[in-house]
């Protein structure tokens, strides 16, 4: 698997379901909501924080 780390620059809302199937995938993908202007990346708190 290959990696690519990008900075962010852009925030936005997303919709997710935490629902998983019988083999543990995701049941439903992740749905964008709506950009975020108002907040910079550093406004956001790390993932597992």
């Amino acid at each position: 698997m290959n990696v690519t780390l990008v900075q962010p620059d852009l925030v936005v809302e997303v919709d997710v379901d935490a629902a998983r199937d019988s083999v543990g995938g995701w049941r439903h993908p992740a749905r964008w909501q709506r950009t975020r202007p108002d907040l910079s990346p550093g406004d956001i708190a790390r993932f597992g924080s």
